[in-house]
C-alpha cells in the first residue's frame, strides 16, 4: 500500500508530492469574527480577482458565520448572500481557479455545484445525511471538518482521527471519489470547551493526521488561540501570529492553507515548504519503500491498519508496536539503571546508561530509554512490582506518557 499522501480539489492536486495549495476566503457574512475580510456583492469580484493573482489557487465563499454566538442564518437568506457572489465569481475568473463553497446545507451545496462550483466545505462533518450524496451526485471535491455534534466540538487529536475515519467511510459508501476529500482537523474556537491548548496541541500533533492518507486541510487565519497566546484582542492585529501558526502547520504536513491572507502568507508557506522537504522514498525493481519521520499515536494506527485488512484484534496488538518512544529517566541509581537496561531489552527495546552504571558508582544517573509504545508501557508495568525505587520511576514514565496529549502542556 502506497502511503505516500495524494488527492485533487477540483482540478488541482493536492498531496505530498505537489505544493502546498493556497485557499483565499472571500467572506459574505456580515457577522464573521474577522470583519475586515467581509466582502459585499459589489467587491466580490474584486476580492476574488486579487487573491487570484496573489496566489490562491482555491476560492472559498462562505455566507453563513459559525463562531461561537453568532445568529442563526436561514437557508434562504444564505442562498441571498451566496448564489449571487458565486455566479459574479464564476463569471469573472471562470475556471482560472477553483471555487471552493462553505456550507452546512445539503440542498445548497446541491445548487453550487450544478451552477459550476467545485468543492464542499462542510465544517459540520457531514452532519446532514445527504450531503455526502450530492457532492458524489456531482462528482464534486469535499473538505470534511472533524466534527461530532456540532461544528469544531472535538477536542482531543485521538477523537479528531477516529471522526475523520469514520465520516471518511462515510463519503466513500455515498459515492465520493476518495481521491477527491480533503480533511480538517478544526482548528478554532469553534465550541466553550475548546481552549487554546487544545488548538496549539493540534497543530503540534498535526503529522499524526497522515495515518488518515488524505491531504489536511490547516485554517488557523487570525483565530482566538493566536490572540490569547500574543495578548492580540482584535483579529486584525493576529497577522503575524497567523504566519507564525501557517508556517508550523505547513512544516509538519499541512497540503492546504485557508487564509484570509493570501499574499502575506505565500513567503511563509513556501519557506517551511522547503524546509519540511519531501517524502523519503526509494525504488529499486519494482519495490517502493517510504520512511516515515513521525507515525503517532498507537490508537492512531488503527487507520492504516484497517485500510491494509488487519483485523480489530490485530489492529490492538499492533499499535503500540508502530510508535516510538524515547524517554529520559533521571535522579536514578545505577541499580535502577542496570534493571531498566536489562527490562528494556527483554522488550526488544534498549536503554543507553551512564559507565558509571556499570562500575555501581554512587550518585544519581540519567538513562536514555529508546523502544515501542508497547515496550516503554510494559517496562513501567513491570517497574511497578520492582524493589528500590522503581515504582516511582514506574509512575512518573505512566505521567509522563499521559502529558503528551494534554493540552494543558501547551497553555
Amino acid at each position: 500500500m502506497n502511503l505516500t499522501i495524494d488527492g485533487f480539489i477540483g482540478k488541482i492536486r493536492l498531496g505530498d508530492l505537489q505544493p502546498v495549495r493556497v485557499m483565499g476566503v472571500i467572506n459574505l457574512s456580515r457577522e464573521s469574527f474577522y470583519q475586515e475580510s467581509f466582502a459585499g456583492h459589489d467587491a466580490v469580484l474584486g476580492r476574488a480577482l486579487s487573491l487570484s493573482e496573489e496566489g490562491a489557487e482555491v476560492l472559498d465563499l462562505g455566507a453563513v458565520s459559525t463562531a461561537p454566538g453568532s445568529p442563526a442564518i436561514s437557508e434562504d437568506e444564505e442562498r441571498r448572500r451566496l448564489f449571487p457572489a458565486l455566479e459574479a465569481v464564476l463569471d469573472g475568473l471562470g475556471d482560472d481557479v477553483v471555487i471552493s463553497i462553505d456550507t452546512q446545507r445539503a440542498t445548497v451545496a446541491a445548487d453550487a455545484l450544478s451552477m459550476g462550483a467545485h468543492c464542499i466545505n462542510d465544517v459540520s462533518g457531514l452532519s446532514d445525511s445527504e450531503m455526502a450524496r450530492t457532492v458524489a451526485d456531482h462528482d464534486g471535491s469535499l473538505i470534511i471538518m472533524a466534527s461530532k455534534e456540532r461544528p469544531g466540538d472535538l477536542l482531543d487529536l485521538g477523537d479528531i482521527i477516529a471522526n475523520l475515519g469514520q465520516r471518511l467511510g462515510v463519503a466513500e459508501e455515498a459515492g465520493v471519489t476518495i481521491d477527491k476529500v480533503t480533511v480538517d482537523p478544526g482548528i478554532g474556537h469553534w465550541t466553550q470547551l475548546k481552549g487554546p491548548g487544545h488548538d496549539l496541541a493540534i497543530l503540534d500533533g498535526h503529522p499524526r493526521l497522515r495515518v488518515l492518507k488524505r491531504p489536511v486541510m490547516v485554517a488557523v487565519s487570525r483565530k482566538s488561540f493566536i490572540g490569547a497566546v500574543l495578548d492580540r484582542r482584535s483579529p486584525a492585529e493576529r497577522l503575524q501570529g497567523s504566519l507564525a501558526a501557517t508556517a508550523i502547520a505547513v512544516y509538519n504536513g499541512a497540503h492546504l492553507v485557508r487564509t484570509h491572507d493570501v499574499a502575506a502568507s505565500m513567503e511563509t508557506i513556501r519557506m517551511a515548504e522547503a524546509i519540511r522537504g519531501g517524502p523519503a522514498i526509494a525504488r529499486a525493481d519494482g519495490i517502493e519503500v517510504e520512511v516515515f519521520a513521525h507515525w503517532g499515536q498507537p490508537r492512531d494506527l488503527h487507520q492504516t491498519f484497517a485500510r491494509l485488512g488487519v483485523g480489530d484484534g490485530g489492529s490492538r496488538a499492533l499499535g503500540g508496536k508502530g510508535s516510538f518512544r524515547a524517554l529520559s529517566i533521571r535522579g536514578i541509581t545505577s541499580m535502577e539503571a542496570i534493571v531498566i537496561k536489562q527490562e528494556m531489552l527483554a522488550r526488544g527495546g534498549d536503554a543507553a546508561i551512564p559507565m558509571g552504571a556499570l562500575r555501581c558508582d554512587p550518585g544519581e544517573m540519567e538513562v536514555l530509554v529508546l523502544g515501542t509504545s508497547a515496550a516503554v508501557r510494559g517496562l513501567s508495568k513491570n517497574l511497578a512490582g520492582q524493589p528500590f525505587n522503581l515504582p516511582a520511576v514506574a509512575r512518573a514514565i505512566e505521567d509522563a506518557l499521559e502529558r503528551i496529549e494534554d493540552p494543558k502542556r501547551y497553555w
